[in-house]
């Protein structure tokens, strides 16, 4: 089910509080964060660019609830993503998680990671605000889609690789984000 109609300008200040969310959890969370663990870069390795490999940093933690979230609530939205509940976020290249972090977890995060290297901060939130508007729910977000899809891909055979980076562009030529 849809979300409420937002008015164009409504969208366009939703996805500013979005991006400056992001850039500031990211700053945050960025100085405690570490390397990834070579066991997961092996594993990983080839499914993802070595640019996102050795530039993704992660660390333990909770991300807070946005502070725009009363505002949506006001307009009516009242299933907005629950950041401060997800196993794990990631804020541009910093990985944020709660659950012990599998290798599975960590595929999905560094999809996002793959898709803000190539839409940028402004380009992913603008995309996350409009997929959820549009879908009215976390679940119809397609980047989310994107990332669950690619996890699930990863998990059933993690010894086929394939390219995230491909499917990524793919994706944004095709427009289905």
């Amino acid at each position: 089910m849809p979300a409420p109609s937002l008015a164009p300008k409504q969208v366009e200040q939703l996805t500013d509080w979005v991006a400056a969310y992001i850039a500031d959890r990211r700053s945050h969370f960025y100085e405690r964060a570490q390397p990834i663990l070579p066991r997961h870069v092996n594993t990983l390795r080839p499914f993802f660019p070595k640019e996102i490999l050795s530039g993704v940093r992660v660390t333990q933690g909770r991300a807070s609830e946005p502070p725009f979230y009363s505002q949506l609530r006001a307009l009516g939205i009242g299933n907005a993503p629950p950041f401060s509940d997800m196993a794990g976020i990631t804020f541009q290249d910093v990985v944020v998680h709660v659950e012990p972090l599998t290798t599975r977890l960590l595929f999905h995060e560094l999809v996002h990671a793959v898709q803000y290297n190539h839409l940028g901060l402004s380009g992913f939130a603008n995309r996350y605000v409009r997929g959820f508007l549009t879908g009215g729910s976390y679940e119809e977000i397609p980047l989310e889609k994107q990332a669950y899809g690619l996890e699930d891909r990863f998990a059933r055979n993690p010894s086929m690789p394939f390219s995230v980076e491909e499917d990524v562009t793919e994706w944004i030529r095709k427009n289905q984000f």
